[in-house]
């Protein structure tokens, strides 16, 4: 509709303001034309008038009576003035108000005559209270013979013209109008059709309906036009699939994904990222805005910053492995989480100093001794048996260190989300470790338990009761062991307590930490490997567990475990 609007004022109103122009023109022009006949028809009366008035010689009633006579038969007003100005006769003037009339020197037509032999005026007659057109010519004599005639001719003439006009204009009007509008729907329905199609496919929408064209131009754009959309189309289609596949792979991801432009702005970010750091990143705007936390303002700052293609930044405890690559202006960074692996590193390496270390001591040991018996055959056999005996001792201690080793690493690689399939009688246990130390007569171990059933590996809970009885056993300097075992709601509460002394509160931190053992050992006569404890921290674990330490009633050290 509003191409329609438009295309018709353009047609129709150029058009209508040139019929305007032209009818005001042609007015002006008839009007000019009809003026210029009259003062020549006029003129022509002059030459007729002008002998008999240069016979006038002054005012006198028979000259008074030939001019008005005149006056009658060509509705001529007759006015002769003196050189000066001053009226000698007037013809429409009554011959004894003559006298007394105002002295025309002033007037326009009266002046130009005097000065240039013609003068011609058009005004207002305050004598004959209408519109006169004025011709005066100065006579060989020196007098001025002016004639007037009402303008009532060109009035009519000009209303005669307006009326023709008006119907003609409303006539032409009305054509010019219906063409108008005619040629208007002609130019604008193809637009308008167009117009539709070109707002439909800015609206996105699908299934567009293409009218017909009869004019062949407009059909052949047409056409033009679906055949780019129907390509568009189907590139769209292939655009959202790959969209679709592309979205997905940056969705499941295990590595982060941030794309910058070059004033740092986030153009794209993938969930997996937005989850490592926390918090939420807004798209197109900039990346020291997307939190308030200083760490991360200053992780985002070093990311920034450091233009190596791969580089490491930690993030509290956190460590990402960063992949840096600028493409079209843009920043791509690929963020990955290595905290298990340096973690593991870390492991590794300590695991591998601690091992090097603890193995290092029994190996010596059984060496020297080796050596020094193979090297003296003749040796006593009170310190051979002391040597032999040493030796043992120390393989012994070399192969539990490595029992426990294999131990901690087989509860490593079980899986958080493991199954227990069968349950465990909590007195079932207890009689297996009452007969396991059964031979100890030297300790006094007491066991509390009932019959509760709990879904825990009878291995593990077998794991963690030796591994605290025998604790308890190197490093207590009393003989009594209490073991308390009970089924507490969800969760299953194993508690060794034993006499002391009592570990410091500094080593309580660290104790369960892989070859950790306390800088002052509770019993110097006994050495572990110092693993028992973290095995038992890593089963608590297994169960979202814990272990911890009390002080005991007795003054000593109470272990507690919670299996979930």
């Amino acid at each position: 509709m509003r191409s329609f609007s438009k295309v018709f004022f353009i047609l129709f109103v150029p058009i209508f303001l040139a019929l305007l122009l032209t009818l005001y023109f042609s007015q002006r022009m008839i009007m000019s034309d009809a003026r210029q006949e009259l003062v020549q028809e006029m003129a022509n009366m002059w030459y007729l008038i002008a002998p008999q008035s240069q016979a006038i010689e002054g005012l006198t009633a028979e000259n008074y009576a030939s001019m008005a006579n005149l006056t009658k038969k060509t509705s001529l007003r007759i006015t002769l003035l003196e050189g000066d100005g001053r009226v000698i006769l007037d013809s429409l003037v009554p011959y004894e108000q003559i006298t007394s009339m105002e002295n025309h020197k002033n007037r326009p037509e009266v002046k130009q005559a005097l000065y240039s032999a013609q003068g011609v005026a058009s005004r207002f007659s305050h004598t004959k209270n209408i519109d006169m057109l004025y011709m005066a010519r100065r006579l060989s004599d020196g007098r001025v013979l002016r004639l007037s005639y009402p303008a009532t001719y060109v009035e009519s003439l000009q209303r005669n013209f307006v009326n023709q006009a008006l119907y003609s204009f409303a006539f032409l009007s009305g054509v010019i109008l219906l063409l108008s509008l005619y040629f208007a729907r002609k130019v604008s329905l193809p637009i308008q059709r167009l117009n539709y199609i070109a707002d439909t496919l800015e609206a996105g929408k699908s299934n567009i309906h293409f009218p017909h064209f009869k004019d062949p131009s407009m059909a052949k754009i047409a056409g033009l036009i679906y055949r780019i959309y129907s390509s568009m189309q189907q590139k769209n289609v292939a655009l959202d699939r790959d969209q679709q596949k592309l979205n997905h792979i940056f969705v499941n991801m295990n590595q982060g994904v941030l794309l910058l432009d070059n004033e740092n702005c986030v153009l794209h970010v993938n969930p997996w990222l937005e989850k490592e750091l926390g918090t939420k990143i807004a798209l197109n705007c900039s990346l020291y805005n997307a939190s308030n936390n200083v760490q991360l303002i200053n992780f985002f700052n070093q990311l920034i910053n450091n233009e190596s293609s791969a580089f490491r930044l930690p993030l509290n405890d956190s460590i990402f492995d960063i992949s840096r690559k600028v493409v079209d202006g843009q920043i791509l960074l690929l963020l990955r989480n290595v905290t298990a692996q340096a973690e593991y590193e870390s492991y590794k390496e300590q695991l591998t100093g601690n091992l090097s270390h603890e193995l290092k001591t029994p190996l010596a040991m059984i060496m020297g001794y080796a050596e020094t018996l193979s090297d003296n055959a003749d040796i006593d056999e009170a310190l051979r048996t002391k040597f032999v005996t040493n030796i043992y001792n120390a393989s012994l201690r070399l192969n539990n260190l490595i029992n426990d080793v294999l131990e901690l690493s087989k509860l490593e690689s079980v899986h958080e989300a493991f199954a227990v399939i069968e349950g465990v009688s909590l007195s079932e246990v207890a009689n297996d470790i009452r007969e396991f130390y059964a031979a100890d007569d030297a300790m006094e171990l007491n066991i509390n338990c009932d019959s509760s059933v709990v879904m825990v590996r009878n291995e593990h809970l077998l794991s963690i009761l030796t591994n605290l009885i025998d604790n308890a056993r190197k490093y207590s300097t009393g003989s009594r062991i209490i073991v308390n075992m009970a089924k507490l709601d969800n969760t299953t509460q194993i508690t060794v307590e034993d006499q002391g002394p009592q570990i410091d509160m500094a080593d309580r931190d660290r104790i369960f930490e892989r070859f950790y053992t306390c800088s002052t050992s509770r019993n110097k006569s006994h050495s572990g490997t110092g693993l028992g404890l973290s095995i038992i921290k890593h089963i608590a674990q297994l169960y979202a567990g814990a272990v911890w330490i009390e002080n005991s009633d007795d003054g000593g050290n109470r272990f507690v475990v919670q299996l979930s």
